[in-house]
């Protein structure tokens, strides 16, 4: 029989959760067990593979490369089931009332991490978590979360530190050059000295000097060039072939894996600023915002 062949959905959703917190004891809190049951089911999970699926440290837990992959393709069996069996029935017995409508969470981001990053991932969670309905506000101002701008949520570039505001690191950021395969008909520089004779696309927020210092180039922040407000304007003047930009992976990653842009050098720097999910704690909608907020470092921990 298939189910004969299939873990208990208790074990799954452990296991789940185990991979997606980077923790036994986040996973219990999230689905009301206790830390050595959720351990018992993954331990039942590895005996049944024959394999192990976390690295035990001192400090916590850590998913192996086969845990990831495997917890993916859980995340997308449960996926079909909630989508299966959360559906609203075609007639409602009479004396129920109807389902309650999903909370809508306003979410403040930048136009290039929306566009980039976000609203492709946007259908997994609204398939995922149907009761939050997310509405995205593209927008380069820095919304103040006062109620007064009716947003809910805010994914913020920055140092992290929001007086008044609770804040959550999601992820750092990668920086390297990038440019167009096309670049000067294909006349790609080979060494980064090159860069020098070369037009280099500028970002009023993201300097070039820091990345020359770990490339060990002598060389000063370009004062001529293409100025741009905006990163993902950046990557789309490189993917032109204006220029070569200082990419940030996270809205690369798409015009890399297309091979719209390639990447020049194994030279990189880790950004001082990061990505960051920031809310009011005495939002109404904090159990909203707190499944968003989980799906979000589910979503970073597989890119």
């Amino acid at each position: 029989m298939l189910s004969a062949r299939i873990p208990p959905l208790q074990t799954l959703r452990a296991f789940e959760a185990a991979v997606r917190l980077r923790s036994f004891t986040h996973a219990a809190d999230e689905l009301a067990l206790t830390q050595g049951a959720v351990s018992q089911h993954v331990r039942a999970l590895e005996a049944r593979l024959g394999e192990k699926l976390f690295v035990r440290e001192h400090m916590g837990v850590t998913p192996t490369p086969r845990a990831h992959a495997l917890a993916l393709q859980v995340r997308q069996g449960l996926t079909v089931l909630v989508r299966a069996f959360g559906a609203p029935a075609v007639q409602r017995p009479r004396g129920r009332t109807a389902a309650a409508p999903p909370v809508r969470l306003a979410v403040s981001v930048l136009p290039s991490f929306a566009t980039r990053w976000l609203n492709p991932r946007l259908q997994r969670f609204h398939a995922a978590h149907p009761e939050v309905e997310v509405e995205v506000r593209p927008s380069a101002s820095l919304a103040r979360l006062d109620g007064r701008d009716r947003i809910d949520v805010a994914l913020r570039y920055g140092p992290g530190q929001w007086p008044g505001l609770q804040s959550e690191k999601l992820m750092d950021e990668e920086i390297f050059p990038v440019v167009s395969p096309d670049y000067r008909s294909g006349k790609l520089p080979r060494r980064p000295s090159e860069l020098a004779r070369c037009t280099l696309l500028r970002h009023r927020s993201q300097p070039w000097e820091p990345w020359f210092q770990a490339a060990r180039l002598e060389m000063t922040e370009p004062v001529t060039g293409p100025l741009f407000e905006d990163a993902g304007q950046v990557l789309d003047a490189a993917a032109r072939g204006e220029g070569i930009a200082l990419a940030r992976r996270s809205l690369a990653n798409g015009e890399l894996a297309a091979g719209k842009l390639v990447r020049l050098w194994k030279a990189s720097i880790i950004d001082v600023h990061a990505h960051f999910v920031v809310w009011r704690p005495d939002n109404a909608k904090v159990d909203a915002i707190d499944i968003f907020r989980r799906w979000l470092r589910s979503e970073v921990d597989f890119d």
